[in-house]
């Protein structure tokens, strides 16, 4: 993701806020192409399969493109080769997952560089292409929860459309950003577009006209607040992962679909009951093999449906209350599916023993009340009494598990804000929940620490989600994440890739 717009500070029910203030930074020589070719260089002999290479590339196209000297041509010239190459490379639909918004936009500007240094044969054709470039940048950076980045690449639209003379299409384009704008709370790109927008019109663009539309111009806060209330939810757990293996792309799918109850205890507290959890439980151990590829490994477990649990009356977690029993049904059913689905061959028999031996460990007891303790937090708990501008970005510091490496629980750096207001669920008209985005990147002193005992040489990890609540009771409505890690180990004197993996999952929660 870009860099926040704005950082503030948080307190919450349960988690203590770390600011972070912008330092001041000592002047530095400006860069040159020659530091780019030697850092990917150098990246390439110690780590030729980190995603590192990939960031490095686009780093370097993207200093060609904009700050480097040299005629246009040959600059342009270099900058698609480094693109190109990062496109080209197989790896990258796992290895580089957060970067394809970058890659597109980066594309874009070097249509729209292309347009101005090369001859007016071109200049049209690229412009188009631009445009291209730009609409898809507007989607990835959509489904990266960018919103800010989407809508200043959607203003960009207009823009070029603009230079191509096509009016109705600007016009257009330049009001679907401010519809953005106006969604996402851009209150200052607002203004600025629509001093544009009245100017394409023709019209007055003064101050007095631009106030006059910015005078409905909506300014949300949101206040959380735990106010439960006795509710039944179908929940549909989905996940898609792609790994690396042996230069091999391979996918698999877990899934889970099961009821929720939310009622009052004896204790003036609340309990979390479930139903059916194992009647459409799909694990996605057996990976989806396209081609020619051979059988190599299998995932561990995926999607498992949450353990029962009780929260106190003022929304704090108690216990999970059926780990022990739930886990040895999951357990049970895991591995009569892990046979069921077992392909035919001795590879295949050998890969089956290794899923079942691991599955007992995957979710055991500890890690089911982990992950339901850590589910509840994130998506409750954590927002408790909390009251949120609508685009500021808020920072707090807590414990997570680690991505690939669950059993791992270090310290998170998490950015977090309160987006956007929408329907609860997809049949509501009413604009009653909210959406929460939250990018967590792991501390790397403790990270440096849990590298060492794993005997890794490198991990690298990202966790992108977003959360739709009701403000009002805290009850989840839906729950999206991806989360993506890679990690090297050095054998025989070279570093090798020991999981690269990306994992796209969604929670839904029917009308409670």
């Amino acid at each position: 993701m870009t860099p926040r717009p704005v950082l503030l500070c948080a307190v919450t029910g349960v988690l203590v806020c770390a600011c972070s203030m912008p330092l001041r930074q000592a002047p530095t020589s400006a860069p040159a192409g020659s530091d780019f070719e030697a850092t990917i260089a150098g990246i390439e002999r110690t780590d030729p399969g980190s995603p590192a290479v990939l960031e490095a590339q686009l780093a370097y196209a993207e200093f060609l493109v904009s700050e480097a000297p040299g005629s246009c041509a040959e600059r342009l010239l270099r900058a698609q080769e480094q693109l190109g190459s990062v496109d080209a490379n197989p790896k990258t639909r796992v290895m580089f997952p957060d970067g394809w918004a970058r890659a597109t936009d980066l594309d874009y500007r070097l249509h729209l560089a292309r347009a101005t240094c090369g001859g007016e044969k071109d200049h049209e054709l690229e412009l188009r292409s631009a445009v291209a470039a730009a609409r898809r940048a507007v989607e990835l950076y959509r489904n990266a929860f960018d919103y800010r980045s989407m809508a200043i690449t959607q203003f960009e639209v207009g823009i070029v459309l603009h230079q191509l003379g096509e009016s109705t299409a600007a016009l257009a384009a330049l009001q679907t950003a401010l519809d953005m704008d106006r969604e996402y709370g851009f209150q200052d790109d607002a203004r600025e577009n629509y001093k544009l927008l009245l100017t394409w019109r023709g019209e007055p663009a003064d101050d007095a006209q631009i106030a006059r539309l910015m005078r409905d111009f909506p300014k949300r806060r949101a206040v959380l607040q735990f106010a439960w209330h006795p509710s039944d939810a179908r929940i549909t757990l989905e996940s898609h992962r792609e790994r690396l293996d042996d230069g091999q792309i391979v996918s698999s799918r877990a899934a889970a679909t099961f009821e929720r109850r939310v009622s009052t205890d004896n204790h003036g507290g609340w309990s979390v009951s479930h139903a059916n959890r194992l009647t459409a439980y799909e694990p996605g151990v057996w990976p989806t093999l396209q081609g020619p590829q051979t059988l190599r490994m299998v995932f561990d477990p995926g999607a498992p449906p949450e353990a029962d649990f009780k929260v106190s009356a003022t929304g704090e977690f108690v216990s999970v209350t059926d780990a022990k029993a739930f886990a040895a049904r999951l357990v049970a059913r895991t591995k009569e599916l892990i046979r069921a689905a077992a392909p035919p061959g001795d590879q295949a028999r050998s890969l089956m023993s290794a899923a079942l031996e691991a599955t007992a460990d995957t979710i055991s007891p500890g890690m089911l009340e982990a992950t339901t303790a850590e589910n509840y937090q994130l998506e409750t708990a954590v927002w408790i009494g909390a009251t949120l501008e609508q685009g500021a970005w808020y920072e707090i510091s807590a414990p997570l598990s680690l991505p690939g490496m669950p059993r791992a629980v270090v310290q998170h750096r998490i950015e977090f804000a309160f987006t956007r207001m929408l329907p609860c669920t997809a049949g509501a008209a009413a604009q009653t929940c909210i959406e929460l985005v939250i990018h967590a990147t792991p501390n790397e002193e403790a990270l440096d620490q849990v590298t060492a005992d794993a005997g890794l040489t490198a991990y690298t990890s990202s966790t992108e989600a977003r959360i739709v609540t009701d403000p009002a009771t805290l009850l989840p409505y839906a729950r999206e994440e991806r989360l993506y890690w890679h990690t090297t180990r050095r054998m025989g004197g070279r570093e090798s890739v020991l999981q690269s993996e990306h994992l796209f999952s969604t929670t839904t929660y029917g009308a409670h």
